[in-house]
């Protein structure tokens, strides 16, 4: 063998490792790493604590969990029913008719809210390639099944929000839970 061919087969193998190693590199690069927790890293947890936590939290009945939001609108009905019976028949009237326009102006809301979102989802197609699209499209569904933090964590799935077709005078402003803002 020449020096030329031996120097040649020398660099080949240094060209072929090198992207045998940029090629791992990359593959681990594209691994998902487990989502961090700001708390987890402030209080600077080790991963079994970090375990443990995640655990006690996704077990824990929360303000955002179906049985709570359940419980805040039964003691609202209750209070709004105990509110009534103290009304005479014209402040009763009046009462209804405040209630009637609060749930029509928060109803008002969620619809520019969700007229927004759906203008702005149309002009997210409208900048994504055919695969962009599909798996935007997945990622929007995955959202509206489960909401951000999956089942039962920021938006919930279905079952987890609140309806929206209650009579006026059973909608509590303040019975909405609030989700973990960490999970």
């Amino acid at each position: 063998m020449t020096k030329t061919k031996l120097i040649l087969v020398a660099c080949f193998l240094l060209v072929f490792l090198a992207g045998g190693s940029l090629g791992m590199l990359l593959f681990r690069c594209k691994a998902k790493p487990e989502p961090r927790s700001w708390l987890a890293d402030e209080l600077k947890l080790t991963d079994a604590q970090r375990e443990q936590m995640r655990k006690i939290w996704s077990e824990a009945p929360g303000p955002w969990s179906r049985a709570s939001n359940e419980k805040r609108h039964a003691a609202a009905t209750q209070r709004d029913g105990d509110i009534r019976e103290l009304l005479s028949e014209p402040q009763r009237m009046r009462y209804e008719a405040i209630q009637k326009d609060f749930a029509k102006a928060m109803e008002d809301l969620s619809q520019e809210q969700r007229k927004a979102f759906d203008e702005a989802v149309a002009k997210t197609k409208q900048i994504l390639t055919p695969e962009q699209a599909e798996k935007y499209a997945a990622i929007m569904k995955r959202q509206r099944d489960h909401g951000p933090g999956g089942p039962g964590g920021p938006g919930g799935s279905p079952r987890h929000r609140r309806p929206t077709s209650r009579p006026a005078g059973d909608r509590p402003p303040s019975s909405r839970g609030v989700p973990p803002a960490d999970r």
